[in-house]
């Protein structure tokens, strides 16, 4: 494979106590964010605070991000090569090629110095083949090229990310490609109207302060978010879990030296995981010290 890429910087998380509950801490309503082996500190925490909040053992927290990305409403991301459902031969040449308007790569996000976490070089593409960890792109003139795609049926996903990763969420601005390689049958395409999540952040290594707060960020299409509706499970190291039931970034905090599991699904309204190999996606982070 030959690639015009920078692998995104990493993030923490914590291993959790067998022993957690469910809240929905009554700072963060509105917010989008039900709690399943989360604790949360606060200088001034509720004169009332439910006895479950006291009660519950963890070791790490997912807070809504306090600053989101600035909106970027003429952001548009397409991609103009491949073809979708375009069939290759093994061995032959992928080349995927972008059309980006209304966002400029490789230059610093605003604010982003104020973040605290996690930061690139400047803002980019963030490009999924199938499953996989994305890659960081800078040059939107640049194609990306495969040379080594193995048979089978292949999904690219696309959409901008600010410097410290966070996602671009405008409409227009997420793209999606199928392809096949080989002469076997072809798996269905991606479809970018139903239900589809896109696991973006954490990933990597994270080491000293970038440590102190982690992104996690995702990609969301066909579906709308809501503690009544379809609701996106982060369970971290098989154990404790947040409900996630607005679209937005988080931070995930307090999370202790060493390797950790990170997993985000996406749930129906009945609490099941919806059908599609993407809508669950994992990813192993290390947490060093600095």
């Amino acid at each position: 494979m030959d690639v015009k890429a920078h692998d995104a910087a990493g993030q923490r998380c914590a291993p959790l106590r067998s022993r957690w509950s469910i809240v929905l801490l009554p700072a963060l309503a509105g917010t989008g964010l039900l709690l399943g082996g989360c604790g949360t500190d606060t200088d001034a925490p509720p004169a009332e605070p439910p006895e479950a909040i006291q009660e519950a053992e963890a070791d790490f927290e997912l807070i809504p991000s306090p600053d989101v990305a600035p909106e970027r409403p003429d952001a548009r991301l397409g991609l103009t090569s491949p073809d979708d459902g375009e069939r290759y031969q093994e061995g032959e040449t992928v080349e995927v090629r972008f059309n980006l308007s209304g966002y400029t790569l490789d230059e610093a996000t605003p604010g982003g110095e104020e973040r605290g976490i996690a930061r690139a070089p400047g803002q980019h593409i963030h490009l999924i083949l199938n499953n996989d960890r994305y890659q960081a792109l800078y040059d939107a003139d640049e194609p990306v090229v495969f040379d080594d795609l193995p048979p089978g049926t292949h999904h690219f996903r696309a959409f901008p990310g600010t410097d410290w990763h966070e996602s671009v969420k405008t409409p227009g601005a997420f793209a999606t490609r199928t392809i096949h390689v080989g002469d076997g049958e072809a798996a269905p395409r991606v479809d970018p109207d139903g239900p589809l999540l896109t696991y973006s952040r954490p990933v990597g290594e994270y080491a000293g302060a970038d440590a102190d707060s982690i992104l996690v960020d995702f990609y969301l299409t066909g579906a709308r978010l809501a503690e009544d509706g379809y609701r996106v499970r982060l369970t971290v190291n098989g154990m404790g879990e947040a409900m996630i039931t607005e679209w937005r970034p988080y931070l995930l905090l307090g999370l202790p030296p060493g390797e950790h599991t990170v997993r985000l699904e996406l749930l129906d309204p009945q609490g099941q995981v919806v059908p599609g190999e993407f809508n669950q996606a994992e990813r192993t982070i290390t947490v060093t010290e600095g």
